[in-house]
């Protein structure tokens, strides 16, 4: 949630904040401990881009690491994640696996924080002849860079958007040995204000503040290192007279045309591209139509369309209520994505990483069912009509291969129903069903743990070190046993 502060108390904040801040990095981790720290960003505008960094400093420790996993709350009301790319650290060590996930985590009960992103990274996969050349012993860096578009809301003016390491499992925001045999989990866990240790807090306070308070020290077969002390950041989000233009993509001063509904549609399928480079900020805050403080969401475009068809009003009160959940199964198998909600539904934004052909099964009726594929996504937007919703029921079949990575969705009244993606159970170890065990089941296991343990797919399968979960570490091993004649998964994976 975002923290306001009065005008006066803003200054004294901000001026205290600055000051706090060159201390804290100026001030090493605890000796020996490797911190991990997200950056602070102050007085930054309404619709604008900012950028967090994610920093590493192991300028105390000489110890080595083969990967890293970490997960990152944020208010989804203030901020919109855009996009994570690699850090300096990454790129000039050359490590050779990078990727981010960013949506709901699946196994987060409770109060959960309304925006996550997960970022993984591996040194070696041994793909070629190029090998990293560091490991970050000794050394500190940017590991990646987050990009958020903040919130032209002007209820969130003079505000601080706190960006935290969460924490769901024991895997969460650990880094692996370089043998992936040792996995180094959280020490402290400090808020973005300096010194306020947070440890044990629920979600936010480390492996400490897990719901049901796993034993992560201590597993069996394995090996664990209470090294890596967390520093939380944030944005501070500047005080502006409120303009507001919802609706009006186009920029022509009339607000939820079918030419806004037409530009809207193009940006499903294409991407920011479909916005023209100057005046981009501008379309993407026009692009909250339903005044909940969160851009470019499928939830947007349904009631942009019932706006022009006279179903809705424009600019509603938003209803802040509990979220529902909605299922979208990808059965690999037998190529299909099967749909259940509690709701009727809207339709669908997914994303499919591949070029796949869809035939959709329920009925075409309203805005339309459109396909695109980008080079790497297959982009598909369903947008059915508001007195004929969708049923639960396999939606569509497909040609072609490809893995669901993201989805949106909502009903016709503008419920706010968070999407789940999961997959059928494949064998254990072989998850792709090859026969073997290769690069392609290392892969499969990264995409496992971003889908946060919603998918149904046997914890043992993936825990080939068996130490209890899959995690990071994992990853760092099979690679290591495919490629470098490291030991073989062990006997409990199953």
């Amino acid at each position: 949630m975002s923290k306001r502060f009065s005008p006066f108390g803003r200054i004294m904040a901000a001026f205290c904040a600055v000051l706090a801040f060159l201390l804290l990095v100026s001030q090493p981790a605890q000796a020996g401990n490797t911190a991990v720290r997200l950056s602070e960003l102050y007085g930054v505008l309404p619709g604008h881009y900012t950028y967090v960094d994610i920093t590493l400093d192991n300028l105390a420790s000489l110890r080595g690491f083969g990967g890293f996993d970490l997960l990152i709350a944020y208010d989804a009301s203030a901020l919109n994640f855009q996009e994570a790319t690699s850090g300096r650290l990454i790129d000039s060590c050359g490590w050779e696996y990078f990727t981010y996930r960013f949506g709901t985590q699946g196994n987060c009960n409770g109060p959960c924080p309304s925006g996550f992103v997960r970022l993984v990274a591996v040194a070696e996969t041994n793909n070629g002849d190029i090998h990293p050349s560091c490991f970050f012993s000794g050394i500190s860096g940017a590991l990646a860079t987050l990009k958020f578009l903040v919130t032209n809301d002007p209820n969130y003016n003079g505000t601080f958007a706190p960006i935290s390491f969460y924490w769901l499992d024991c895997g969460d925001n650990t880094l692996a040995s370089i043998s992936g045999d040792t996995l180094y989990i959280s020490h402290r866990v400090y808020d973005y204000v300096p010194g306020n240790d947070i440890t044990g807090q629920p979600g936010y306070g480390g492996w400490q503040g897990i719901e049901g308070s796993p034993d992560c020290l201590n597993p069996p077969n394995s090996q664990r290192d209470t090294a890596v002390d967390f520093y939380n950041g944030g944005v501070d989000i500047a005080f502006v007279d409120p303009v507001d233009t919802r609706g009006d993509l186009n920029l022509n001063g009339i607000l939820n045309e079918i030419a806004d509904m037409v530009i809207y549609t193009n940006y499903f399928l294409s991407g920011l591209d479909a916005f023209p480079v100057l005046g981009r900020e501008a379309v993407i805050a026009a692009s909250d139509v339903n005044a909940d403080g969160k851009t470019l969401t499928y939830q947007d475009a349904v009631y942009l369309y019932r706006i022009i068809i006279g179903e809705a009003l424009p600019f509603p009160k938003h209803a802040v209520g509990a979220s529902v959940n909605a299922y979208f199964q990808q059965d690999s198998t037998n190529h299909r994505v099967v749909v259940n909600c509690d709701l009727p539904l809207a339709g669908a934004f997914m994303l499919i990483k591949g070029n796949v052909t869809p035939t959709f099964l329920i009925p075409q009726v309203g805005w339309g069912q459109y396909t695109n594929y980008d080079g790497t996504y297959t982009r598909i937007l369903i947008m059915g009509d508001h007195g004929q919703p969708f049923s639960n029921g396999v939606w569509f079949t497909y040609q072609g291969s490809g893995e669901l990575e993201y989805v949106e969705t909502t009903d016709w009244h503008d419920a706010s129903i968070t999407a789940h993606i999961t997959h059928i159970a494949t064998d254990c170890g072989d998850f792709d069903g090859s026969g073997s065990i290769n690069i392609a089941d290392a892969v499969y296991i990264i995409r496992y743990i971003f889908n946060g343990g919603v998918a149904p797919i046997d914890i043992h399968g993936g825990d080939v070190n068996c130490d209890g979960s899959c995690d990071i570490s994992d990853i760092v091993y099979v690679l290591a046993y495919i490629f470098s004649g490291g030991r073989a998964p062990c006997e409990n994976c199953k």
